[in-house]
């Protein structure tokens, strides 16, 4: 356990250190400090969500105990030491031995006198309580599903009930796979099934199945190595279903990077057409061609470009535009808990300014009679239903379409023909999808550059 508990501090101080998710936090680490047995690799991983996740609630805790009455006043390494130790006293359900080996461990890993400032603390936690009697019912609700105060509060003032419960329930989301037919086909199901794998097909999205029970080792077959599958969320596969894009389109893939939701575009198209993916990030679209070369997609063209720009994007006209922008991530706070605690409320207004410029200079390139695709892993109203009203209004050569497959709870502001996925409802991450349609004869012209 000693190796896990290392391996777990290292990787909280990358999550920090560099903005980092716990995958690719854990992935560094992994590598940094020569991490090959399995074992131990499930256990950092299994620790590392559990205290990301819990990390107001163990904050809170702390604080109480430092004379500061502040967790960040601390040197990186002993407060993530401090989270672990109070995460193993108040929410693992191990007795306290195992936290005091703990405890010994990193102070022969740190040094005694790294811990010496937070001995006392060290005492006090164990008897540390939050007090649930004294806390508003915002509160609460924040404490109890490890929320930021924020959030909860948006949650209850944009949202019914049933659905801000949905939203605010901390829920162990599935993970999918989609076959990809470029590759192989539903052979792979059976050959992942032999090696104990339980798959369930998932009603009405073509190619994608769940994956019930253990998913360890799945990316380290030669199956998944050869491109014949790909690990991809049930809402991010809808995306392209929705999308229907037809063999021989032009497509213009926009934030594709690293490019997943391209390579099922390129399998819908049967590989015969043209995808040209933008993406402002270099490194970002490095990685997306090394999953067009494992998925075997021959279609598609990698640009780098800054489509917040009016000229930032290729001079074509497409038949298919899917923009999945950059986003707050809201919809993905049970799957990379680490979103919540960097996200705020004045980051959604941020994120949707640059959403609705990214829709403008977007649909400049689309074709008479064309779709425009726009997703979100984002619950907010003001990222989804906020941009693409404001956009509709503006532009009434757009409408809104029913798109199928209809998997999603209907989009709000009126926009019922939009797609909102919820985690605990849907069994995916919260995601928005719409479908806008601009009709024959109405084409919208580029914006005159000043």
């Amino acid at each position: 356990m000693s190796s896990a508990w290392t391996t777990t501090l290292e990787a909280l101080s990358w999550l920090e250190l560099q903005g980092m998710n716990e995958e690719a936090a854990l992935r560094k680490t992994f590598k940094q400090i020569g991490i090959k047995d399995y074992k131990v690799a499930n256990k950092a991983s299994e620790l590392l969500y559990a205290v990301s996740t819990r990390r107001n609630a163990l904050d809170y805790l702390i604080n109480q105990t430092l004379e500061s009455g502040d967790i960040e006043d601390l040197e990186i390494g002993v407060r993530n030491f401090l989270r672990i130790y109070t995460y193993l006293v108040h929410y693992s359900g191990d007795s306290l031995v195992e936290a005091h080996r703990f405890v010994e461990h990193i102070r022969e890993v740190l040094g005694k006198k790294t811990l010496r400032a937070v001995e006392e603390a060290i005492d006090i936690i164990p008897r540390q309580k939050i007090p649930w009697e004294n806390l508003s019912r915002v509160g609460v609700l924040a404490f109890e599903n490890f929320l930021p105060l924020w959030y909860v509060e948006y949650i209850c003032a944009n949202f019914e009930e049933e659905i801000a419960a949905d939203l605010m329930s901390p829920v162990e989301t599935p993970k999918y796979i989609r076959i990809n037919t470029l590759r192989g086909g539903e052979s792979v199901i059976q050959e992942l099934r032999a090696r104990g794998y339980r798959l369930e097909a998932t009603p009405g999205v073509r190619y994608a199945y769940r994956v019930v029970g253990r998913s360890e080792g799945l990316t380290d077959t030669l199956f998944y190595r050869e491109g014949d599958f790909v690990m991809q969320d049930k809402a991010s596969i809808l995306v392209g279903e929705m999308a229907s894009p037809m063999a021989g389109n032009v497509v213009l893939d926009i934030c594709a990077a690293p490019g997943v939701k391209t390579s099922h575009l390129a399998q819908i198209m049967g590989n015969r057409g043209r995808i040209i993916s933008v993406d402002i990030n270099s490194a970002r679209l490095g990685s997306w061609k090394r999953i067009m070369e494992r998925m075997g997609v021959s279609i598609g063209e990698p640009v780098i470009g800054d489509a917040s720009k009016i000229d930032g994007l290729p001079d074509i006209m497409a038949d298919l535009v899917l923009l999945d922008p950059p986003c707050s991530g809201t919809g993905t706070f049970n799957t990379i808990p680490s979103t919540k605690w960097r996200v705020t409320r004045s980051s959604i207004k941020d994120y949707a300014t640059l959403q609705s410029r990214l829709l403008e200079n977007a649909a400049t390139h689309l074709k008479p009679g064309g779709y425009l695709v726009y997703s979100t892993c984002s619950i907010s109203v003001e990222e989804n239903e906020g941009v693409i009203r404001s956009y509709l209004l503006e532009h009434p050569e757009f409408k809104i379409v029913e798109a199928s497959p209809r998997l999603g709870s209907p989009g709000l502001l009126g926009l019922v023909e939009a797609q909102r996925l919820y985690p605990k409802t849907h069994e995916c991450e919260g995601f928005f999808i719409a479908k806008l349609l601009l009709e024959d004869g109405r084409a919208h012209s580029p914006p005159e550059i000043t």
